[in-house]
């Protein structure tokens, strides 16, 4: 019965190990060749896998005997020569097609390997880990390559490409690190995703001007990457700063770490700047609306990501990756994508605006350094908790400090994923990104403004402490700009100032205090007694705001307060800060939070004011071509500027149209745009559109 047993193995293996060749035949060095029969009218044969395999040097002969007589060896089958331990390579005038990993992982291949003129195809991961191969020469024509088939070989030095080639395939020289430089024919019109990526030892990159389709980004991580650039001519690619952008759509395909990216670009493309050896994030222009898979992927900056609110749409895994330190996500995003800052090791913290109702799977996963996380929806996000391994917050240490919205505490603390974190703490009373506009009365007459913004959190003697930036532009003497950081931090609703010559807190506001209650306020060694005269209410776009009537002895900061915002004529008491000086400041203008504009509180239009400080718009500067009937209700009529694109914007400067302006008294439909402020560019040339309905 053992026997028996034993003779059944023996037959099935046997079976498993017959290779599917029709005869044997030799090289003129003794190496087997096993070959199988294509054609038998034209005598025709491919070369097989079979064992014991070749070694040494291969020269494969153009004929073979065997099989009844003489044929010619027209074909490299898939896996013929794979693994094994041939040393050099001659592949005969004969053959019109090498197979799938024809020679995959001949790691004793070295020198040059010459593809003859006669090969019309080269299959999948032909060549692919072949790294003692330093050269290789390819067909003078258009060959279809497979994908990856020279991934991963020891190709050193300068590559040039044949004439004739069209078409780059998918990772065909992948990883190639010995590789200084490549020479792409003007014959090329496609150049599929990674084709070059990980050839890290390449400096400049040029296209030529037949390049008509760039997947992906054939470069990708590429670090050392300095320059790249298109040739004129291109129909649908440019660079400009170190970008290749494709012109129909503005978005940038392929960046380096020396790009600046130019206005007007509308999206980042996939891989764009992946592993390109960024040391820090390039500014996103206005214009930016969309970021790509994999955009910024491992950027190495070492500082703070603020995404503008002009991006509408981040796609998973954009910032995989970065080490950046902290994260502050625009107000225009409603859903953090699938793994966005996955294995960001280096965040610390993250802020989440209001508009988040959605976080994905994995979004944060492996960010094991965060230790702050500001959630400014009310309503807990949802997040991915179901399972453990998908967790949006997947390996984030439970003991980060979750800040989150007043009033939202025990939200929090009951929601799925959200109630994990054991430090869940309410946020103050001012949402970061806060930003008040007050009226500055000069001397010479003159309105300018003072512009305060929540712009960051730091610790003052153990205090969670918000960073203030105030400026005041003046006017009375030359035109010049002051800048200051005052820090406040909030608790029982109550504002706390930092008295910088006290080196302590007093209290600047008791947002809690009823009629008949006391607080002081000192500013240096001065001290202002603040008295409740009264209390009432007031209404702005919805929102209705408590308001406190104070007053002082010396009538410094004597008004109205509005409960969670400010006083309603100075958000600091600037009229005992500012005595001898010439200039006063003299009401609230327009409050801002979450890019939105909540109070307003004259005729005149905040979101002007909003986009001159953000956007720079000189008004006496930037109406350079006349824009008629302004205001206007649909059609608009352009005159006095050369033909260009044009683009408009909002005053958030999101861009909500563009198109081809061809010359004078050209019109333009807006009347798909609601009533508001706008921005008109043509040529670097701003004129700002008011639509009335």
């Amino acid at each position: 019965m053992k026997k028996q047993l034993l003779l059944i193995i023996m037959t099935v293996l046997t079976i498993n190990t017959v290779k599917a060749y029709d005869f044997l035949s030799m090289t003129q060095a003794g190496q087997y060749l096993y070959c199988t029969i294509l054609d038998q009218d034209k005598r025709l044969v491919g070369l097989e896998q079979g064992y014991p395999m070749p070694t040494g040097d291969l020269v494969i002969p153009e004929t073979v005997m065997g099989g009844g007589g003489v044929w010619t060896v027209s074909e490299i089958l898939d896996d013929a020569f794979r693994e094994c331990s041939i040393t050099s390579l001659v592949i005969p005038n004969t053959v019109t097609a090498i197979g799938n990993r024809a020679f995959y992982h001949c790691t004793s291949l070295s020198g040059t390997v010459v593809i003859p003129n006669s090969v019309n195809t080269v299959g999948y991961t032909a060549f692919c880990r072949c790294d003692r191969m330093t050269e290789v020469v390819l067909p003078e024509k258009d060959v279809t390559y497979g994908n990856e088939c020279f991934m991963t070989t020891g190709l050193t030095g300068t590559l040039v490409l044949p004439e004739g080639l069209t078409v780059v395939s998918n990772s065909m020289f992948r990883n190639n690190g010995k590789l200084t430089n490549i020479v792409i024919p003007n014959t090329v019109t496609t150049i599929m995703g990674d084709a070059f990526s990980s050839c890290d030892k390449l400096e400049t990159v040029q296209l030529p001007s037949s390049v008509t389709t760039i997947e992906g980004n054939p470069f990708n991580s590429c670090e050392k990457i300095e320059s790249v650039t298109v040739e004129e001519g291109n129909a649908v690619y440019g660079s400009e700063n170190n970008c290749v952008i494709n012109q129909l759509t503005h978005t940038v395909v392929i960046g380096c770490k020396n790009s600046v990216i130019p206005e007007g670009v509308a999206a980042i493309g996939p891989y764009a700047f992946g592993q390109c050896g960024l040391t820090h994030m390039p500014d996103l222009p206005s214009s930016v609306t969309a970021i790509g898979t994999h955009a910024f992927m491992s950027c190495n900056d070492p500082g703070s990501l603020v995404i503008p609110e002009t991006v509408t749409d981040i796609a998973p895994e954009a910032f995989i990756y970065g080490r950046f330190s902290t994260v502050t996500l625009p107000r225009s995003m409603d859903t953090i994508p699938y793994r966005l800052f996955a294995m960001c090791q280096w965040m610390g913290e993250v802020t989440i605006p209001e508009s988040v109702s959605y976080i994905d799977r994995l979004a944060f996963s492996w960010c094991t350094k965060l230790k702050k996380i500001y959630v400014y929806n009310p309503v807990p996000p949802v997040v991915n908790a179901e399972q453990a391994y998908y967790h949006s917050f997947d390996l984030v240490p439970r003991s980060a400090t979750l800040f989150v919205p007043q009033g939202s505490l025990s939200a929090y603390q009951n929601a799925p994923g959200w109630n994990e974190f054991s430090n869940i703490v309410e946020m103050g009373i001012f949402p970061i990104g806060t930003e008040w506009y007050y009226e500055i009365q000069n001397e010479n007459g003159s309105v300018t403004y003072q512009h305060l913004e929540y712009v960051a959190d730091t610790t003052v003697q153990d205090e969670p402490t918000h960073i203030l930036v105030r400026i005041n532009t003046l006017y009375d003497k030359n035109p010049h700009e002051e800048k200051s950081n005052e820090y406040i931090y909030e608790r029982d609703n109550k504002v706390y100032w930092w008295n910088k010559t006290l080196g302590e807190f007093t209290m600047l506001y008791d947002f809690a205090a009823q009629v008949g209650d006391e607080w002081e306020i000192q500013v240096g060694t001065e001290r202002l007694p603040m008295h409740v005269d009264g209390e009432g209410a007031v209404e702005y776009n919805g929102h209705t705001y408590r308001t406190l009537m104070v007053s002082d002895p010396q009538d410094l900061f004597s008004g109205t307060i509005l409960c969670g915002i400010g006083h309603a004529t100075s958000f600091f008491p600037e009229r005992l800060m500012t005595k001898g000086d010439d200039y006063r400041v003299e009401g609230m203008r327009c409050v801002w939070q979450y890019g939105q504009l909540i109070i307003q509180t004259t005729e005149t239009a905040c979101d002007e004011v909003y986009f001159n400080f953000h956007y720079d718009v000189d008004e006496t500067t930037a109406e350079r071509f006349q824009v008629y009937p302004n205001p206007t209700s649909g059609l608009i009529t352009i005159s006095d500027t050369q033909p260009g694109e044009y683009r408009i914007t909002n005053t958030m400067g999101q861009t909500l149209m563009t198109g081809h302006f061809g010359g004078e008294n050209q019109q333009i439909d807006v009347s798909q745009l609601s009533e508001g402020m706008y921005f008109i560019t043509i040529d670097g040339k701003t004129t700002k559109l008011i639509i009335n309905r």
